[in-house]
C-alpha cells in the first residue's frame, strides 16, 4: 500500500509539469497562453471604493497602480484591477480570465470597448455568489470575453473578500481552458482516491485494533478533504452549489478544522500528555483555541475576525514544529516521522505563499503546492502509524516473550512445590504410619491395662459381695438384692420368697473334727444351695456362721417349701468323711413368704427365722413354713 501511495505522489508531483510551457508574459502576474493574436497590457489596481460602479470607475481619473505580485492582502474595502487588451487578429475571438483563487466572496467583471464606448455585461462569481449565477459553471471563477477582430477592450475587476486577496489570473482560449480543466480534476482525483484508500486503510485499522489515534486521523483526513474542496472550487461545483451563505464561511471554518483535529490527532498519537510541561500546555492551548475557533466560524462568523487566525495560524506551525522536534529529541519513536510529514506540509506550503506573493514563479506546480504537501504529510502519517503497529507488535511479541519465559519458570517452581510437597507429603505419611503404630501400640497396652482394671474391678466387686469360703454371696450383696426384688415383685404383683437354713449341730462338728473340716462342711452345703438356685433371680448367700439365706423371687410358698425340702435331702445324702470316719450332716430350713403382711425386707427375715427356729425345735433336719409359726414363738434360732 505505501508504495502505491508513494507512486501516487509523485504523479500529484509531476501531473502540473505535464501542461504546455508557459508563454512569455509582459505581466508577472497574469500567465497567458495561446494569446498570440492578442496583445495584453500591464495588471494594475486600485483599493477601496466598494459602493462605486464600473462606469464610475473608468470614467474617474484615479491612481492606478500596476500589480506587481499576486496579492493584495486583506482588504476590507475590497479592490478593483484593469487590463487593457487588443486583439490583433483578423476574426473575433473568446479568451477566458480565469481567476484561480475560488474562495473570494465576490468577484464582478465587467468588459469596455473605448473603440465603440460601449459595456459589455457584468459577469459575478465568488463562494457567496450562486453557482447558477456565474457566467460559466467551473470549479475557478471563469469569465468569458468576446474581443471582436482588430478591437481594444478594457476589463475591470472589483474584487471583495473576508480573505486575503490572492489572484492569480490565467487568460487563455478555449482549448486550454478544456485541457486546463482536464489536468486540474486529474490532479484532484488522485488526490481524492489516494486519501480514499488512506481512509479506508485506517478504518479496517480503526475497526481491527479499536485505537483512538485511527478515529482521529480519519477525521483529520476529512478535515483536509473538506479544505481542498473548498480552496480548489469543487466543492462549490459539485455539493453546495446553490447555498452561497454557507459557503461563504467554509474556507475559514475548514482552515480551522485542518488545525484543530492535526492537533486532537498528535496529542493522541504522540501521547503529549505523559510529558507535561510546556509540551502539554502549549498544545493543549493551540487545541482549545482551535476548537473555539470551529465553534465561532460556525456560530457567530462575523466576530472570527477578532481571532486573529492568520497570526495565530503562523505562531501554530512554528510551535507545534518545536513541540515535535522536542518529542523526537527526548525519544518519542512516532515524533520523527510526524516531524518529517509536518515539516514536509510547511515546506509547500511555503511554496504556495510564496507564489502567491510574488516570490516564485506562480503555476500550476507553486499553485497546487498545498495539496501536494498534504497528500505527501498523509502518506508520512500512514507511514507513521503503520511503524507504530510493526513497534506494538514487536512490544506484544516480547512481553508474550517474556510472559511465557515467566510462565515457563512459575511452572518450573510450581513443579518444584509439588515436588517439595510431595515429600513432605511421603515424609508426614510416614511419620503418620509411625505414628500410628505407636498409637495402636499404646491403645492396646491401655486396652489390656483398662481390661485388667475391669477385672481386677469386677474381681473386687465379687470379692467385696462374695465369701470368700463358700463363694456365695455375702450377706451385704443378699440384703440389697432382697430389698430390690421386694420392690420389683411388689410392682409386678409376683411372689417372693426367703429360705433361711442352718446346719445342725454345727458346732459340734467343729468341736470332734477340727475347724477345717468345718470349713469343708459349708462349702459342701454352699454347693448344694448353688446347684439348687439355677433361675434367673435365685441367690444363694452365706449369712453368718453356718446359716445360709436363699432368696427365690417369683416363687410362692409351697413352690418354695418343696425346693427347701429337695435341699434337706441333698444334704442329708451327702457322703462326708473325716478320714476313714463317715459323718453324716442335716441342715434345718425356714420358708417364708412375701405377704401384705409381711413387705419390709427386715420382716420377711424375721418370719423366716422363726420358722427356722420352729424346724429347731421339732428336731431338726426339716422344713418349716412361716405361715404356722405363731408370733409368740418368733426368737432366733439355736446352733445347737
Amino acid at each position: 500500500m505505501m508504495r502505491a501511495l508513494l507512486l501516487m505522489v509523485a504523479c500529484l508531483t509531476l501531473l502540473p509539469w505535464t501542461g504546455n510551457a508557459m508563454a512569455a508574459d509582459p505581466s508577472p502576474v497574469l500567465q497567458t497562453r495561446g494569446a498570440a493574436t492578442l496583445q495584453v497590457g500591464a495588471v494594475e489596481y486600485l483599493l477601496g471604493r466598494p459602493d462605486a460602479d464600473f462606469t464610475q470607475i473608468a470614467a474617474a481619473d484615479l491612481p492606478w497602480q500596476r500589480l506587481n505580485k499576486p496579492n493584495l492582502g486583506k482588504q476590507r474595502d475590497g479592490a478593483w484591477l484593469r487590463l487593457r487588451l487588443h486583439n490583433t487578429g483578423d476574426a473575433a475571438k473568446r479568451w477566458y480570465l480565469l481567476l484561480k483563487w475560488p474562495v473570494l466572496d465576490r468577484v464582478a467583471v465587467r468588459l469596455y470597448y473605448p473603440d465603440s464606448d460601449r459595456w459589455g455585461q457584468s459577469m459575478l462569481a465568488g463562494d457567496a455568489v450562486a453557482l447558477s449565477s456565474r457566467p460559466l459553471a467551473d470549479h475557478h471563477f471563469v469569465y468569458p470575453l468576446e474581443l471582436p477582430a482588430g478591437e481594444r477592450a478594457v476589463v475591470y475587476l472589483q474584487l471583495q473578500a473576508r480573505e486575503t486577496l490572492a489572484l492569480p489570473l490565467e487568460l487563455i482560449d478555449e482549448k486550454q481552458l478544456i485541457e486546463g480543466k482536464l489536468r486540474d480534476v486529474t490532479l484532484v482525483s488522485l488526490f481524492f482516491g489516494g486519501i480514499l484508500v488512506i481512509v479506508l486503510y485506517n478504518c479496517s485499522l480503526l475497526i481491527f485494533t479499536r485505537d483512538g489515534s485511527y478515529f482521529l486521523y480519519v477525521l483529520y483526513l476529512l478535515s483536509a478533504v473538506f479544505y481542498v474542496l473548498t480552496i480548489t472550487g469543487f466543492g462549490q461545483l459539485y455539493l453546495w452549489p446553490e447555498i452561497p451563505e454557507l459557503s461563504a464561511r467554509f474556507y475559514g471554518l475548514s482552515a480551522a478544522l485542518c488545525f484543530f483535529t492535526p492537533m486532537l490527532f498528535a496529542l493522541r498519537f504522540l501521547g503529549i500528555r505523559r510529558y507535561g510541561g510546556w509540551v502539554w500546555a502549549v498544545s493543549i492551548s493551540l487545541t482549545g483555541y482551535w476548537g473555539v475557533a470551529v465553534l465561532m466560524l460556525l456560530l457567530a462568523p462575523t466576530l472570527a475576525r477578532y481571532l486573529f487566525m492568520d497570526s495565530v495560524a503562523l505562531l501554530h506551525c512554528v510551535v507545534t514544529m518545536a513541540v515535535t522536534l522536542n518529542l523526537w529529541m527526548r525519544g518519542n519513536p512516532s515524533a520523527r516521522l510526524f516531524s518529517i510529514a509536518w515539516s514536509t506540509l510547511l515546506g509547500f506550503t511555503v511554496v504556495n505563499l510564496l507564489a502567491l506573493n510574488g516570490t516564485l514563479p506562480l503555476n500550476a506546480w507553486t499553485l497546487n503546492g498545498q495539496l501536494i504537501g498534504m497528500f505527501a504529510e498523509f502518506v508520512l502519517l500512514s507511514m507513521a502509524l503503520a511503524e507504530r503497529i510493526n513497534v506494538e507488535r514487536n512490544r506484544r511479541i516480547a512481553a508474550q516473550q517474556l510472559a511465557l519465559h515467566a510462565s515457563e519458570s512459575l511452572a518450573e517452581e510450581r513443579a518444584l512445590r509439588l515436588q517439595a510437597k510431595q515429600e513432605a507429603l511421603d515424609l508426614q505419611l510416614r511419620a503418620n504410619e509411625v505414628l500410628e503404630a505407636r498409637v495402636y501400640e499404646r491403645t492396646r497396652a491401655l486396652e489390656e491395662v483398662r481390661h485388667g482394671l475391669e477385672a481386677a474391678n469386677a474381681e473386687l466387686m465379687r470379692l467385696s459381695t462374695t465369701d470368700s469360703l463358700t463363694q456365695l454371696a455375702n450377706r451385704r450383696r443378699f440384703d440389697r438384692l432382697l430389698d430390690e426384688e421386694i420392690r420389683r415383685a411388689r410392682r409386678a404383683g409376683s411372689p417372693l420368697s426367703v429360705l433361711l437354713a442352718d446346719i445342725d449341730h454345727f458346732k459340734r462338728v467343729n468341736d470332734s473334727y477340727g475347724h477345717p473340716f468345718g470349713d469343708e462342711c459349708l462349702r459342701q452345703v454352699a454347693a448344694v444351695l448353688a446347684a439348687h438356685c439355677q433361675r434367673a433371680g435365685d441367690v444363694a448367700a452365706r449369712y453368718g456362721g453356718e446359716e445360709f439365706v436363699v432368696l427365690l423371687p417369683g416363687l410362692d410358698a409351697e413352690q418354695a417349701v418343696a425346693l427347701a425340702e429337695s435341699i434337706r435331702c441333698t444334704i442329708a445324702h451327702l457322703q462326708l468323711q473325716h478320714g476313714e470316719q463317715p459323718v453324716a450332716l442335716t441342715i434345718s430350713l425356714g420358708v417364708a413368704t412375701l405377704t401384705p403382711s409381711l413387705v419390709a425386707p427386715a420382716d420377711l427375715l424375721a418370719a423366716a427365722d422363726a420358722a427356722l427356729y420352729q424346724a429347731k425345735n421339732a428336731g431338726r433336719d426339716q422344713v418349716a413354713l412361716a405361715a404356722e409359726v405363731n408370733a409368740g414363738e418368733q426368737t432366733p434360732a439355736l446352733n445347737a
